[in-house]
Protein backbone atom coordinates (compact mmCIF):
# COMPACT_ATOMS: atom_id res chain seq x y z
CA UNK A 1 0.00 0.00 0.00
CA UNK A 2 1.34 3.46 -0.84
CA UNK A 3 0.14 6.45 1.16
CA UNK A 4 1.21 10.08 0.92
CA UNK A 5 1.58 12.43 3.84
CA UNK A 6 0.16 15.95 4.02
CA UNK A 7 2.67 17.86 6.16
CA UNK A 8 4.67 20.29 3.98
CA UNK A 9 3.27 18.71 0.81
CA UNK A 10 0.47 19.54 -1.60
CA UNK A 11 -3.09 19.28 -0.35
CA UNK A 12 -4.03 15.61 -0.29
CA UNK A 13 -6.70 13.44 1.27
CA UNK A 14 -6.04 12.31 4.83
CA UNK A 15 -3.61 9.36 4.63
CA UNK A 16 -4.93 7.92 7.92
CA UNK A 17 -8.50 7.77 6.60
CA UNK A 18 -7.22 6.46 3.26
CA UNK A 19 -5.41 3.65 5.12
CA UNK A 20 -8.62 2.79 6.97
CA UNK A 21 -10.59 2.62 3.71
CA UNK A 22 -7.97 0.50 1.93
CA UNK A 23 -7.64 -1.91 4.85
CA UNK A 24 -11.41 -2.30 5.05
CA UNK A 25 -11.60 -3.01 1.32
CA UNK A 26 -8.77 -5.56 1.56
CA UNK A 27 -10.53 -7.24 4.49
CA UNK A 28 -13.82 -7.45 2.57
CA UNK A 29 -12.02 -9.01 -0.41
CA UNK A 30 -10.27 -11.57 1.80
CA UNK A 31 -6.96 -9.72 1.42
CA UNK A 32 -3.46 -10.66 2.38
CA UNK A 33 -2.14 -11.18 5.90
CA UNK A 34 1.07 -9.45 4.87
CA UNK A 35 0.44 -5.79 4.09
CA UNK A 36 3.37 -3.41 3.72
CA UNK A 37 2.92 0.37 3.71
CA UNK A 38 5.23 2.74 1.83
CA UNK A 39 4.48 6.06 3.50
CA UNK A 40 5.77 8.82 1.21
CA UNK A 41 5.93 11.85 3.48
CA UNK A 42 8.13 14.80 4.39
CA UNK A 43 7.75 15.04 8.17
CA UNK A 44 9.27 12.38 10.40
CA UNK A 45 6.56 13.00 12.99
CA UNK A 46 3.83 12.22 10.46
CA UNK A 47 5.67 9.02 9.47
CA UNK A 48 5.96 7.99 13.12
CA UNK A 49 2.28 8.75 13.69
CA UNK A 50 1.35 6.49 10.76
CA UNK A 51 3.50 3.68 12.16
CA UNK A 52 1.79 3.85 15.53
CA UNK A 53 -1.65 4.27 13.94
CA UNK A 54 -1.25 1.11 11.83
CA UNK A 55 0.60 -0.94 14.46
CA UNK A 56 -0.94 -4.41 14.49
CA UNK A 57 -2.97 -3.81 11.31
CA UNK A 58 -0.10 -4.10 8.82
CA UNK A 59 3.24 -5.95 8.88
CA UNK A 60 5.42 -2.95 8.04
CA UNK A 61 5.36 0.83 7.70
CA UNK A 62 8.37 2.28 5.89
CA UNK A 63 8.85 5.96 5.22
CA UNK A 64 10.18 7.29 1.95
CA UNK A 65 10.65 10.67 0.26
CA UNK A 66 13.44 12.45 2.13
CA UNK A 67 16.24 10.29 0.67
CA UNK A 68 18.02 10.38 4.02
CA UNK A 69 17.97 7.10 5.91
CA UNK A 70 17.13 6.83 9.57
CA UNK A 71 18.45 4.40 12.18
CA UNK A 72 15.21 3.75 14.06
CA UNK A 73 14.24 0.33 12.67
CA UNK A 74 12.09 -1.43 15.26
CA UNK A 75 9.16 -3.72 15.88
CA UNK A 76 6.26 -1.79 17.38
CA UNK A 77 4.35 -3.32 20.35
CA UNK A 78 1.57 -4.94 18.25
CA UNK A 79 3.99 -6.50 15.75
CA UNK A 80 4.47 -3.97 12.98
CA UNK A 81 7.97 -3.42 11.59
CA UNK A 82 8.75 0.30 11.36
CA UNK A 83 11.43 2.56 9.84
CA UNK A 84 11.03 6.33 9.49
CA UNK A 85 12.96 6.54 6.19
CA UNK A 86 14.48 3.75 4.12
CA UNK A 87 16.73 6.21 2.20
CA UNK A 88 17.33 6.01 -1.54
CA UNK A 89 18.82 4.17 -4.46
CA UNK A 90 21.21 6.35 -6.40
CA UNK A 91 24.58 8.08 -6.44
CA UNK A 92 26.24 7.99 -3.00
CA UNK A 93 28.24 11.22 -3.44
CA UNK A 94 25.21 13.40 -4.01
CA UNK A 95 22.57 15.50 -2.35
CA UNK A 96 19.46 13.30 -2.45
CA UNK A 97 20.61 11.99 -5.84
CA UNK A 98 21.44 15.33 -7.46
CA UNK A 99 24.91 16.67 -8.15
CA UNK A 100 26.39 18.56 -5.21
CA UNK A 101 27.31 21.52 -7.46
CA UNK A 102 23.80 22.15 -8.79
CA UNK A 103 22.22 21.87 -5.35
CA UNK A 104 24.79 24.20 -3.77
CA UNK A 105 24.22 26.70 -6.59
CA UNK A 106 20.51 26.75 -5.79
CA UNK A 107 21.17 27.38 -2.08
CA UNK A 108 23.92 29.97 -2.62
CA UNK A 109 22.07 32.05 -5.22
CA UNK A 110 18.46 31.48 -4.09
CA UNK A 111 17.63 31.20 -7.80
CA UNK A 112 15.85 28.27 -9.41
CA UNK A 113 18.07 26.02 -11.51
CA UNK A 114 17.79 22.62 -13.07
CA UNK A 115 19.25 19.93 -10.82
CA UNK A 116 21.33 17.26 -12.52
CA UNK A 117 21.70 13.65 -11.45
CA UNK A 118 25.04 12.97 -9.79
CA UNK A 119 27.55 10.50 -11.24
CA UNK A 120 29.74 7.92 -9.58
CA UNK A 121 29.34 4.91 -7.31
CA UNK A 122 25.77 4.12 -6.32
CA UNK A 123 24.07 2.84 -3.22
CA UNK A 124 20.99 0.71 -2.63
CA UNK A 125 19.17 1.18 0.66
CA UNK A 126 16.47 -1.25 1.71
CA UNK A 127 14.96 -3.07 4.63
CA UNK A 128 14.45 -6.77 5.33
CA UNK A 129 11.47 -7.91 7.40
CA UNK A 130 10.73 -11.41 8.66
CA UNK A 131 7.08 -12.13 9.43
CA UNK A 132 6.21 -14.99 11.79
CA UNK A 133 3.98 -17.45 9.94
CA UNK A 134 2.11 -18.40 13.10
CA UNK A 135 1.31 -14.98 14.56
CA UNK A 136 1.43 -12.86 11.40
CA UNK A 137 3.57 -10.35 13.31
CA UNK A 138 6.91 -8.99 12.22
CA UNK A 139 9.69 -10.75 14.12
CA UNK A 140 12.75 -9.05 12.61
CA UNK A 141 13.58 -5.81 10.86
CA UNK A 142 17.01 -5.09 9.47
CA UNK A 143 18.37 -2.32 7.26
CA UNK A 144 20.32 -3.52 4.23
CA UNK A 145 22.59 -0.96 2.63
CA UNK A 146 24.80 -1.81 -0.34
CA UNK A 147 27.43 0.27 -2.13
CA UNK A 148 28.17 -0.49 -5.79
CA UNK A 149 31.06 0.90 -7.85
Amino acid sequence: MNLMGRAFMASLDCPFLAADALLEKLHEEGGSKVIIVDFHAEATSEKQAMGWYLDGWVRGVFGTHTHVGTVDAKILPKGTAYLTDVDMTGPQDSMIGSSVETVLERFLTALPNRLSVANGPCMLNSVLVDVDGETGKASLIERIDRRVN
